[in-house]
């Protein structure tokens, strides 16, 4: 699969991390830094987005791929937890559903990346369909929490404002609003720093996404009964079934793309802190290490160019 190698350059900066991490390097990215790259990734992808949308000449993928998306964030969060409820108990049910049903920007944004080095366009739009996607899960897993459990989470007021004031959701809303107001002479002043300092922004991202991913690793594996087919078999098998979703919609090669990239996606930002805070006895082994160590890496070296691979064919 000749993809692959068209993304070591990605995978090697998140690899680099994971092996300093490994052979305990003093190599650390601060706190202070890793908050920034966040920031700007998630604020550039935004604008990005929004600016794409006002020159976009038409929308007419928009809402067919609203539809899938937001289809597959309400129904994904409600199949994971009928079959974990059993095995896992109810909290940590419900807090992985929450991370799988929600999806991850950075995967989004590097998946973004490897389509523009195959030179798979893809619509600016589909940031907007990301943002849609990030909270009704979280929203699902809370009530599935609530009805089912004994301790019985209660989603109020608190619970929505931590949800809806994360940073992800603020910064990819906003960024998106910005965007969508920006003539192209405004544009202009501001992409040599959005657009052509993303990617260097992204490979050190990626690094410390490496250095704190091996960290969670020995976490994650501890379940490897679950890690296995949650973490690593249902997200490609989901993220498939959203592509050819996208396919019979009529979305272009590089949405459907996007789209399985969503599916197949965990959050580990915005989800792990709604979780933390509304459903405090789940295992944060589980639905923050599992994100983190296993499906990120997967979706990064096997997961897109395995989608990519997929949507020719159905071209074909």
């Amino acid at each position: 699969m000749n993809h692959v190698f068209s993304i070591d350059l990605v995978i090697l900066f998140f690899f680099l991390g994971i092996v300093a991490s490994w052979i305990k390097s003093d190599l650390e990215v601060p706190e202070s830094v890793s908050k920034f790259l966040s920031i700007f990734l998630l604020l550039s992808l935004g604008l990005k987005g929004g600016h794409e949308v006002r020159i976009a000449e038409n929308l007419n993928g928009f809402f067919p791929a609203l539809s899938i998306g937001l289809a597959s964030c309400l129904a994904l969060p409600v199949i994971l937890f009928l079959a974990l409820k059993k095995k896992l108990g109810v909290a940590n049910a419900s807090a992985i559903s929450a991370a799988y049903g929600s999806v991850s920007a950075v995967t989004f944004v590097t998946a973004q990346g490897i389509l523009e080095n195959e030179g798979i366009a893809f619509s600016g739009y589909m940031t907007a369909v990301m943002a849609s996607m990030e909270i009704p899960a979280i929203l699902i897993a809370i009530c599935l929490h609530q009805k089912f459990s004994e301790k019985s989470s209660s989603l109020n007021q608190s619970t929505f404002k931590s949800i809806f004031s994360a940073k992800s959701v603020v910064l990819l809303l906003g960024g998106f609003a910005i965007g969508l107001s920006m003539n192209q002479s405004s544009w202009a002043g501001i992409s040599p720093v959005v657009q052509d300092c993303f990617k260097g922004v992204l490979a050190f991202f990626l690094l410390d996404i490496g250095l704190v991913a091996q960290k969670k690793l020995r976490q994650a594996w501890s379940f490897k009964v679950v890690a296995v087919p949650v973490a690593l078999l249902s997200p490609l098998f989901f993220g498939t079934i959203v592509l050819i979703m996208g396919h019979w919609a009529g979305a272009s090669q590089g949405d459907q793309i996007l789209l399985a990239v969503l599916a197949g996606s965990a959050s580990y930002i915005a989800a792990p802190a709604a979780v933390r805070s509304s459903i405090p006895d789940a295992n944060p082994s589980l639905y923050l290490a599992l994100p983190l160590a296993l499906t990120f890496p997967m979706n990064l070296i096997f997961g897109v160019p395995f989608y990519i691979e997929i949507s020719q064919w159905l071209s074909n």
